[in-house]
């Protein structure tokens, strides 16, 4: 049954990742827009991580360590961004309000996406 639910595979000819380096036959300027984050994208993993359960969120802070998020944001610029707007936020979070009554002290953040939830 769970083969019948996994979507097809997109067809990757031209992506052989073992050839040459595509970026190598870019303009530099065009290296260098390629590598910068795009709004469009961040807005679809904000809306994609919105959509997510608490326990998808828990399961992806588990998995996503401080290593792996060097990675992923190599791979995609936006979570650059979307992770220091979390730890910001978690910050302003953990950090009470001059007049406010003291809260509970948050759970530890495991991972790069501990303050999404």
């Amino acid at each position: 049954m769970a083969e019948e639910m996994q979507m097809p595979m997109p067809d990757m000819a031209g992506a052989n990742m073992n050839g040459e380096n595509p970026m190598r036959n870019l303009p530099p300027e065009a290296q260098k827009n390629l590598l910068q984050p795009d709004e469009e994208i961040a807005a679809m993993l904000v809306a994609r991580l919105s959509a997510m359960s608490e326990q998808e969120l828990s399961m992806l802070d588990t998995v996503i360590t401080p290593e792996v998020a060097q990675v992923l944001m190599k791979l995609l610029p936006e979570l650059q961004e979307l992770i220091a707007a979390v730890e910001g936020g978690a910050a302003q979070q953990a950090a009470p309000a001059p007049r406010q009554a003291p809260r509970a002290a948050p759970a530890p953040q495991m991972g790069a996406l501990g303050g999404m939830a």
